[in-house]
């Protein structure tokens, strides 16, 4: 049941961004830019940080000019807009290119939509209930489209939905408690959307195939009531099927990554207001197990990224924890559990992470979205 109104729930996410600002204000992040940062099993250089638009929220990794170096891309709320920060090749980045899209721009995904072998950005827009696609070409990004969404739309994730090799999209829909598909025709126009109902206040998705069926599934945070819904492929890119489990109110980002080499996704959530992100092991068929708790310190986990920082061969994760201006690794241990962590202060208000070798060495390095400061924070991997 509802404990909020109509009124109430529309103003929400505005409100919870307010009470994440004051929060994060509250205390002064350590400085150290330049400086490296040795924790054990982890090293990490804080290369410098990029100013981009107002309030960044979800910044990804991708090769968006194809010359074989990692790019930067960043939502930027605030602002209404992207920011695209083009990579050298030895760590550093030029500035940001910015590309209006609408008003309260929130998730991010790239994928090539049309075709034509470049990738393309898919935007969410939370204020005016929009989906935007950046056209990728030889000459930038040329052109837009804007595709209606439900209401509040939040955090993307892209697949190929219906086995015809084209990359869809699916969003969660915060104010309309469902998740958006968008069936990709082939060249990078979208069929109408077609809407699944999920527990209230839905936040992000992940796309994975969790049970094994050849068929790539959704799987959804619910902020309101605390659910992780999973919708079940049928094949054909549509969801008739929901199962849900229970972890706690105030879930923010979900990932799906093997942590225990069975080739199975487990799932990963960030529960804001306790601290701790839930893991969720793939016992195969369609089931998980109970999940399991890790706190990452103060409070505040906003996103975590599965990644192999310590180069062991098994993916660690990269928590963004908003209210302790920092970026906390945990050690995978090889089973999907985690021991140790090391943490990293990023600049104040840390809203996602993002993992790719900016500098070509071999290792994982971390790009940090910064809401409070505006900026993007890169750490390299020594």
């Amino acid at each position: 049941m509802r404990t909020m109104n109509d009124t109430t729930k529309w103003l929400f996410p505005a409100v919870l961004v307010l009470v994440v600002m004051m929060l994060a204000a509250l205390t002064t992040p350590p400085s150290g830019r330049g400086l490296s940062y040795s924790q054990g099993f982890a090293t990490l250089t804080d290369a410098g940080t990029y100013d981009v638009g107002a309030n960044p929220f979800v910044v990804v990794t991708e090769d968006i000019d194809s010359n074989g170096t990692a790019d930067l891309v960043v939502t930027n709320h605030g602002a209404g807009g992207i920011s695209v920060l083009m990579g050298r090749g030895d760590g550093q980045f030029d500035g940001p290119a910015d590309f209006p899209t609408g008003a309260g721009t929130f998730g991010v995904a790239t994928a090539d939509f049309d075709g034509d072998g470049t990738p393309d950005i898919a935007i969410s827009n939370e204020l005016n209930n929009t989906l935007s696609i950046l056209f990728n070409s030889v000459d930038g990004f040329a052109s837009k489209a804007d595709i209606p969404a439900g209401g509040g739309p939040h955090v993307v994730a892209v697949a190929d939905f219906n086995g015809d090799a084209a990359v869809d999209i699916a969003v969660p829909n915060f104010h309309a408690d469902s998740v958006s598909v968008l069936l990709n025709q082939g060249d990078g126009t979208f069929e109408e959307k077609v809407d699944f109902g999920v527990h209230g206040q839905p936040f992000s998705a992940a796309a994975a195939d969790l049970n094994g069926d050849g068929s790539i599934d959704l799987a959804v945070t619910s902020y309101e009531e605390g659910f992780i819904d999973i919708l079940w492929n049928d094949g054909n890119g549509a969801f008739p099927y929901r199962s849900a489990m229970e972890l706690g109110s105030d879930l923010w980002s979900i990932a799906a990554a093997d942590l225990n080499g069975d080739t199975l996704p487990e799932l990963i959530a960030t529960r804001y207001s306790s601290g701790a992100v839930s893991v969720l092991i793939n016992g195969g068929g369609g089931s998980f197990s109970q999940p399991q708790d890790y706190l990452t310190g103060s409070g505040g986990p906003c996103w975590a990224t599965p990644c192999d920082i310590d180069g062991d061969g098994w993916l660690d994760l990269a928590v963004a924890d908003g209210l302790a201006h920092k970026v906390t690794v945990l050690k995978n241990e090889g089973d999907g559990t985690f021991k140790d962590k090391a943490e990293f202060s990023t600049g104040k208000g840390p809203s996602s992470s993002a993992a790719a070798d900016f500098d070509g060495n071999g290792t994982t390095d971390l790009a940090v979205a910064n809401w409070e400061s505006s900026q993007i924070v890169v750490f390299l991997n020594k």
